[in-house]
């Protein structure tokens, strides 16, 4: 709709399902690539002005089979997009935007079931539900783990999105925060 008035504008319907459509999509200039789970899949579309509206191409489209977001959400790093795959599974993929390639994946990675994604200082960091953190180079090259720990006494499901900021990692766990240094030099850190 648009901002202005309300007005409708255009839709896309095709990975939308009857249960939730929880996944933000993701934006590039007049390109929207969206996801869903519950056996949905995938798509790109290409938004052009119509008349007095807009016009949504579908540019390509993902059958579940082969990608689908469940939630966990997606991140777009250069001209790849990085997010776990599968309902209820985050299982780590990379896909050309453009394209729809899978460049890599879907690989089992650390953790179990769902995962929640950040992306910070080329790495994309996958929290899963069964409160395993991992660490993933972010590059279309392949999937590279770099790490990953359990979170200390974590509660299940464990479906909060990771935070980086400022050197730091912060993990929501139900009414726990927990808090990590992630900085590469850490010889400047200090006690907090």
């Amino acid at each position: 709709v648009a901002a202005k008035d309300g007005k409708y504008l255009w839709r896309y319907d095709k990975i939308a399902n009857g249960t939730a459509n929880i996944p933000t999509p993701i934006v590039r200039g007049d390109l929207v690539f969206c996801s869903t789970g519950y056996n949905t899949g995938a798509a790109l579309l290409k938004l052009t002005a119509a008349g007095g509206g807009v016009r949504a191409e579908e540019k390509y489209f993902l059958p579940a089979n082969k990608f689908q977001n469940h939630h966990g959400g997606m991140v777009l790093i250069g001209d790849y997009i990085y997010a776990g795959s599968g309902h209820n599974n985050g299982l780590p993929t990379c896909i050309e935007m453009k394209s729809g390639k899978i460049v890599w994946g879907p690989e089992r990675g650390a953790g179990a079931e769902s995962a929640a994604i950040a992306y910070a200082d080329g790495h994309v960091y996958f929290r899963y539900q069964n409160a395993v953190m991992a660490l993933v180079e972010a590059s279309p090259k392949g999937y590279k783990l770099k790490g990953s720990f359990k979170i200390p006494n974590g509660q299940q499901p464990s479906w909060s999105h990771p935070v980086v900021a400022g050197g730091r990692l912060y993990l929501r766990d139900q009414d726990r925060l927990l808090c990590y240094d992630v900085r590469a030099d850490r010889s400047t850190a200090r006690a907090d």
